[in-house]
């Protein structure tokens, strides 16, 4: 039954109710809606109308089960699901060695239909998983989910996100192609600023023959364990949730699986020219969703990339207590009204009540409601589950607001008009409706008495019911649209209370179907809020819904594939220039220990006797080693001449040099000296070459104390 066809069935009133449906109260009204959208929520209103844009369209000809857009976060989590199967599943082909890895991925395309079909899926599957993430993020954050008890799921998923993304470079890495080699030589540049190498990571990705082998099984073991922390991070993501909608339903898993196949046949996943270490790369494409960061790693230095990713960390973590800070109070419950229902232990999207033993002394019942603080989001919506008003938000008491209501239809009765009541939500298509607080009057919907209310769930049947007895011609209820309650459930138990299908149920002998009207309305439908109220209040009965038309609605499901596919394929596959080269480039690396500064010396019998036996030596000497100098001349000209200070805390360990030199192209006689004493004019270490350079090649100079030079 949907939001507008909702009526009653019968239903028994709780004999708590009478005892408390009368209580006065002298609160006066709140001066304004305490659940206003706020400065900054009002602020991200206009952004977010994109989305409940797109919903209207795509709800115009297919059901909310097949609009990607709701379900935007199961979708992620089953296309992370279908990357971590099939990855395992790729196993069977994959050798993870920096020698076999690019032949074996290779080997892969020339079988389309068993390997190059999975590693397809693998790729897209993971495209998909990040995009949607993003996607459901970004609502998240427009429609202002993200502050308060939520703060919790924000920071984990924006975790997850980081896993996925770190899973995905990783990924990259293993297929060793050259976009493998520019993924590898970024990680280096940020690892190199870290104080906890002795040796530079770059130094293992300027040749073919230095590239670590031991590093790759890192990278591998790397990519295959973080899904499991992944795991963890999407448990405590909807941990504060009851019944999350943790995977896709069957009509929209179909969706996806569609969607990736259709991917997966028209354009299979490519990689690129082998890695190749001297080799410069210039133009490629590249999958954007994980490798936007080389964008920046190659134009940035480390210190620089460390700086960007700090702050962009520190902002999007630190958002739900500075950008979205919300002061609401959360629910309370008065122990003696409880009769331990459980209803609003049942209805709480959140799992933020509990039902506790009693603290009251009431020997009648044996446990009571408990409101968990930390989670309550103060939607209201255990107010509409509960009878005896035992529960509710501070800001907004169901007696007192029952009390408003009475009064409201005393005074519209005095003036000889009939009374229409009004409950809207305040994110629904009424939420920008001008309303005074104290009356509940507004100029854009006459006659009627508006109540501004965090979530329809709020509304309680017998409020409903009340409101009539006491002379009201009619009741309007104005929810959020289909699956865009800010609150998860608060619309879906509204229409089912309202339809008599779930408890507290509206009773069909007290009110009758032409009495309340129930809207599921989003944002971007004020006007036909307007128009629909107006009619209600003369009367009219509502235009016939339209029937969606199935062949119009199976050519929009094709369209909405075809349109994600494209996307997602466009953008895993784009073109990607590296910044522009003129000039090419001489790289000379070492790492090689300079000679020990100081002598040693012998202790003295009062020394040693200082000294605990087993760590006596007869000698102390000075660890300390001299830098160690490079000059380097290209055909006689001197163009770097400079001392390297031996790393370690104490200055006793190698001296790390990775010096890349601007270099016309052609050919050009390379001379390199290497000084490893304290003497300047001391190089024991000499060496020159003619080498021809070129823009597609970098030429490497290596030194080691044991091989002595090697030109690459």
């Amino acid at each position: 039954m949907t939001m507008e066809d909702a009526t009653q069935i019968d239903g028994q009133e709780d004999p708590e109710e009478q005892r408390t449906l009368d209580v006065k109260s002298s609160g006066a009204p709140p001066e304004a809606s305490p659940h206003g959208p706020g400065a900054t929520r009002g602020l991200l209103r206009g952004p977010g109308r994109i989305f409940f844009l797109l919903d209207r369209a795509v709800g115009r000809v297919l059901p909310e089960s097949l609009n990607p857009l709701l379900h935007t976060g199961a979708i992620a989590i089953v296309s992370t699901t279908i990357a971590t199967v099939t990855g395992i599943v790729l196993l069977i082909w994959y050798r993870p060695s920096v020698t076999m890895a690019w032949q074996s991925v290779a080997a892969m395309s020339e079988a389309p239909f068993t390997a190059g079909f999975i590693r397809s899926l693998h790729r897209y599957s993971s495209d998909a998983a990040l995009a949607f993430g993003m996607i459901h993020a970004f609502r998240s954050f427009l429609e202002g989910r993200i502050g308060g008890a939520r703060w919790l799921a924000w920071v984990t998923g924006g975790a997850m996100m980081a896993l996925l993304w770190a899973i995905g470079w990783s990924g990259y890495w293993l297929v060793w192609d050259m976009r493998a080699q520019l993924v590898a030589v970024s990680t280096a540049k940020f690892m190199d600023v870290l104080p906890i190498f002795s040796d530079l990571v770059s130094r293992s990705f300027i040749t073919d023959e230095g590239v670590n082998s031991l590093v790759f099984f890192v990278v591998f073991f790397f990519h295959m364990l973080v899904p499991l922390g992944l795991g963890i991070a999407a448990w405590m993501h909807i941990n504060r949730l009851s019944r999350p909608h943790f995977l896709t339903d069957r009509p929209m898993t179909i969706w996806v699986a569609a969607y990736l196949l259709l991917l997966c046949v028209v354009y299979p996943a490519t990689s690129a020219e082998p890695a190749r270490m001297t080799a410069v790369a210039r133009e490629l494409t590249m999958d954007w969703w994980y490798l936007l960061p080389l964008v920046f790693t190659e134009r940035l230095g480390g210190g620089a990339l460390w700086g960007i990713t700090l702050g962009v960390g520190v902002f999007f973590f630190s958002m739900p207590w500075w950008f979205l800070r919300l002061e609401r109070k959360p629910a309370g419950v008065v122990a003696s009204r409880c009769n331990e229902c459980g209803r609003c232990f049942e209805d709480c999207p959140y799992a933020a009540i509990q039902m506790i033993s009693r603290t009251d002394g009431n020997l009648r019942y044996r446990t009571q409601a408990f409101v968990i603080e930390s989670k309550c989001v103060s939607c209201g919506i255990c107010t509409g589950s509960c009878n005896s008003a035992a529960i509710g938000i501070p800001a907004l008491d169901s007696i007192e607001q029952r009390k408003r209501i009475n009064d409201w239809l005393d005074d519209t009765l005095a003036e000889g008009e009939e009374p229409l009541i009004g409950f809207i939500c305040a994110e629904s298509a009424g939420a920008d409706l001008e309303v005074d607080p104290a009356t509940g009057l507004s100029a854009e919907l006459p006659g009627y008495r508006l109540l501004h209310v965090p979530c329809a769930g709020w509304v309680h049947t017998l409020m409903v019911e009340r409101a009539l007895r006491r002379g009201a011609a009619g009741v309007l209820v104005v929810a959020c649209g289909p699956g865009q309650c800010l609150y998860r459930e608060g619309e879906v138990w509204t229409g089912q209370r309202m339809a008599g299908e779930r408890e507290p149920a509206l009773r069909n002998e007290k009110v009758a179907p032409d009495q309340l009207l129930l809207l599921g309305f989003d944002r971007t439908r004020k006007a036909e809020l307007i128009e629909r109220a107006a009619a209600f209040r003369a009367k009219q009965k509502p235009p016939p819904r339209a029937s969606r038309n199935p062949a119009l609605g199976l050519v929009a499901a094709t369209l909405i594939t075809m349109a994600f596919a494209a996307l997602t394929g466009v953008v895993s596959d784009a073109q990607y220039a590296s910044p522009a080269v003129v000039h090419s480039e001489l790289v000379v690396s070492f790492s090689h220990p300079g000679a020990s500064e100081g002598g040693c010396r012998t202790l003295s019998e009062a020394e040693l006797a200082e000294v605990p036996i087993h760590m006596r030596k007869l000698e102390e000497c000075d660890r300390s080693r001299s830098p160690v100098r490079l000059a380097v001349w290209i055909d006689g000209d001197e163009v770097v001449r400079k001392a390297i200070p031996p790393a370690g805390i104490w200055g006793d360990s190698n001296s790390v040099a990775l010096e890349r030199i601007p270099v016309e192209e052609g050919s050009h006689v390379v001379k390199v000296a290497i000084g490893d004493t304290a003497d300047p004019d001391e190089w024991a270490h000499r060496d020159e070459q003619k080498l021809d350079f070129t823009l597609e090649d970098r030429r490497v100079v290596l030194f080691d104390r044991i091989s002595g030079f090697g030109w690459h």
